[in-house]
């Protein structure tokens, strides 16, 4: 005997069918992990033109190096890419070709990552600015970047005057700031003349290092003598040249290097004092013999004073009381013998 449940569900389906007018709709069954479980899904790649999400906002370019602007354009099928100054809205390139008589701009696309790329050669500071790159849609697409071109600059640490000892080590330090690419070269001038790295019995070494946009360059120069005094110059390839004297003195000990300039102020403090006592030394002697003096119990000088007030009394009177007055003046213990 057959199954009730199995009769009404054969009679069920068929009425259902006919009664959705003529219309059969077959829904998949679903589990409950396939309507619940949407962790897995992945987007759809756009097949659209777009830029990359990574595209930059800001370039910085150092002067005379070449300028690389990068656009990220994606999936542009048949459209193209242009670059377009945003100043004065002129079109410098539509793909690789330049709509510009400066020929310093020019742009390609690049086969390792797909960019189009605009590049600047010998860049100047009035390069810098908005740069737009656009796609040929329906409407157009842009994405704006911006240009900072900058001067590298070279500064020699510590002063302008180095001093130091005979036999001692020499140490010069060249900063090249605002370089994002390393110069080509930082060559290292001893009066005028390239650095001799092949001297016999001196060790001269030159180390050069790059980091960020700021390269460093350091000449070392051992058991250093008098033929080392003069001007050294460090000369980058991308930045104006900057000097600094060096002067290599005698002595015995480094105390007499570090003592130069104390010395030499107390040298000119002393031939200054010695100065003033000279010119006081007149003005004193004249105020002596112009000027009575009290002098060891106002005994001593008496006769001058007499021979000043009195002209009459003479000299021999004069000489016997001086004799007179100076006895007792030894005799009372003001005068040592």
């Amino acid at each position: 005997m057959a199954d009730p449940a199995m009769l009404v569900l054969l009679v069920y389906v068929p009425l259902n069918i006919l009664s959705c007018s003529g219309e059969v709709r077959i829904n998949p069954i679903l589990s409950s992990d396939d309507t619940n479980d949407t962790r897995h899904t992945t987007p759809a790649i756009s097949r659209e033109p777009h830029f990359a999400p990574d595209s930059p906002r800001e370039v910085t370019a150092a002067l005379g190096a070449p300028a690389h602007i990068p656009c990220k354009a994606r999936s542009l099928g048949a459209k193209s890419v242009s670059w377009i100054r945003h100043r004065d809205l002129h079109v410098l390139t539509v793909a690789a070709f330049s709509f510009t008589n400066d020929d310093r701009f020019t742009a390609h696309r690049d086969p390792s990552s797909g960019d189009w790329v605009l590049v600047i050669r010998h860049p100047k500071p009035s390069d810098s600015g908005l740069y737009e790159c656009s796609i040929s849609t329906k409407p157009v697409i842009t994405y704006t970047v911006r240009l900072n071109i900058v001067v590298p600059a070279a500064e020699l640490l510590g002063p302008s005057e180095v001093f130091l000892d005979n036999g001692s080590a020499l140490n010069l330090t060249c900063i090249v700031k605002h370089s994002p690419v390393p110069p080509d070269f930082v060559l290292w001038y001893h009066r005028e003349q390239l650095v001799n790295y092949g001297r016999r019995g001196k060790s001269v070494d030159v180390v050069t290092a790059h980091s960020g946009s700021t390269t460093r360059s350091s000449l070392l120069v051992s058991n250093t003598t008098q033929q080392d005094s003069g001007e050294y110059t460090c000369k980058p390839g991308n930045a104006d040249p900057a000097t600094v004297n060096v002067h290599v003195l005698i002595s015995e000990t480094p105390a007499a290097m570090q003592t130069t300039n104390s010395s030499t102020s107390l040298a000119a403090f002393s031939s200054s004092y010695y100065s003033l006592i000279l010119l006081l030394l007149p003005l004193f002697a004249l105020t002596v013999l112009t000027c009575p003096l009290t002098y060891v119990n106002n005994s001593i000088l008496a006769p001058l004073r007499t021979e000043v007030i009195y002209p009459d009394i003479t000299k021999k009177q004069m000489l016997s009381t001086y004799d007179k007055r100076r006895k007792e003046t030894i005799g009372s213990g003001f005068v040592k013998r």
